[in-house]
C-alpha cells in the first residue's frame, strides 16, 4: 500500500516530473467530459493577479547561515491550486536575495525531459495479463489514451493516475510550488540548478525488474482503491498551505504507507537516504552564492532532515516560516 503515497509524492511530485506531467491535459480526453478529471487551465494573467492579490506565505521556511552568508531552504508541495499560485511576502523578499534557485532536478535542461520522455516512451514492461488490464480499465476511467500503456514502464504510468487522482481534488502539478519558484527566476534571470541529478532520482523510483515493477503497479491499483489515499494527500497539502510543521512531522503517524518493514526501508531510501547528497550539493553551492533551495517538505523533518544535516555542516538554522 505503500507504493502509491511514494510515488505520487516523490516520482510526481518532484519538479521534474511535475513539468513532465504538466503535459498530461495534451494526453487527455476532452476537459468537458464529465467523468475525467479537470485540467488546469495555463496560467494567465488574470489568474496570477488574483492569486497575488491572496498571496500569503505558504510552506516551510529556513533561513541556513554560514561564513558570512544566508541561503534560504524552502519545503514544498509539488502539486498545487490555482489560488497558490504566488509567492508570500517572506518567501518572495527571501528568494530575492539569493542569486541561485536549486531544485531537486533542474527542469530546464533538456537532457532532463528527454530522460523523462524516454521513461514514458521506452520499452514495455512485461506485466501479468490480469494486472495490464487492471491498469487498462484504470487508465481508461482517467480518461488516458490507450496507446500511451504500449510502450515505457508500466510503474511510471500508474503513477500518472495518482496524478488524476490529485486533480480530481483540485491539485495540480502545473501550479505547484516550483512553477511559481521557476517563474519568479526565470524573470529575474536567477540561474536555475539541480540538486542531484535525474538518473539519481530515476534509479530510486523505478523498479529494477519486471517482477518488482509487477508488485508496484499491483499496489499502487489498490492503493488508489482506497479513500484513506484521498484524505492523506489532502491532509499533506493542508499542512502545507497552513504551515503546520507538527502535523507534517507526525506524518508517519497518520498517512496509513508504512505499515511493513519494507515499506519503512522504501521511504528511509527515497526520502531521508537522498538527503546527504542534497545537504552536500546545497553546501558546495553555498560556497559560492546565496542559494534558495527548493525541495520537497517530507525532506525537512526529522533528525536525517535536510535542516539537521546542514546544522551538523556547520550552518546555522533558522526557521522564518
Amino acid at each position: 500500500m505503500f507504493y502509491r503515497s511514494i510515488f505520487w509524492r516523490r516520482f510526481t511530485a518532484t519538479a521534474a516530473f511535475a513539468a513532465l506531467c504538466s503535459a498530461i491535459p495534451a494526453m487527455a480526453a476532452p476537459a468537458d467530459a464529465a467523468s475525467c478529471p479537470p485540467q488546469p487551465s495555463p496560467p494567465s494573467r488574470e489568474l496570477m493577479q488574483k492569486a497575488q492579490r491572496q498571496a500569503t506565505d505558504r510552506g516551510f521556511l529556513w533561513r541556513i547561515s554560514r561564513d558570512g552568508r544566508d541561503s534560504f531552504l524552502y519545503g514544498t508541495i509539488h502539486a498545487g491550486r490555482p489560488e497558490w499560485f504566488a509567492l508570500g511576502p517572506r518567501a518572495e523578499a527571501s528568494l530575492a536575495r539569493t542569486g541561485l534557485l536549486a531544485l531537486e532536478v533542474n527542469v530546464t535542461d533538456p537532457a532532463v525531459l528527454d530522460a523523462l520522455r524516454a521513461t514514458a516512451q521506452g520499452p514495455a514492461r512485461s506485466l501479468p495479463a490480469e494486472l495490464m488490464q487492471s491498469l487498462r480499465s484504470a487508465w481508461a476511467a482517467e480518461c488516458l489514451p490507450a496507446a500511451a500503456l504500449d510502450q515505457g514502464a508500466a510503474e511510471y504510468h500508474a503513477t500518472l493516475l495518482a496524478v488524476a487522482q490529485a486533480q480530481r481534488q483540485g491539485l495540480f502539478s502545473l501550479y505547484g510550488a516550483e512553477s511559481v519558484l521557476l517563474m519568479h527566476s526565470l524573470r529575474a534571470q536567477r540561474p536555475v540548478v539541480g540538486l542531484e541529478s535525474v538518473q539519481t532520482q530515476l534509479s530510486a523510483l523505478l523498479a529494477r525488474d519486471d517482477e518488482e515493477a509487477t508488485t508496484m503497479v499491483r499496489e499502487m491499483l489498490a492503493e488508489l482503491q482506497r479513500p484513506q489515499a484521498v484524505r492523506s494527500l489532502e491532509r499533506l497539502a493542508q499542512a502545507w498551505a497552513s504551515r503546520d510543521l507538527k502535523d507534517l512531522e507526525a506524518y508517519a503517524d497518520w498517512c496509513d504507507c508504512l505499515n511493513t518493514p519494507t515499506d519503512r526501508e522504501v521511504f528511509a531510501r527515497l526520502v531521508g537516504g537522498r538527503n546527504p547528497g542534497m545537504a552536500e550539493a546545497i553546501e558546495r553551492l553555498h560556497a559560492e552564492v546565496s542559494v534558495f533551495a527548493a525541495v520537497g517538505s517530507l525532506h525537512l523533518v526529522g533528525p536525517q532532515g535536510l535542516p539537521a544535516l546542514l546544522e551538523s555542516k556547520g550552518f546555522k538554522i533558522s526557521r522564518v516560516f
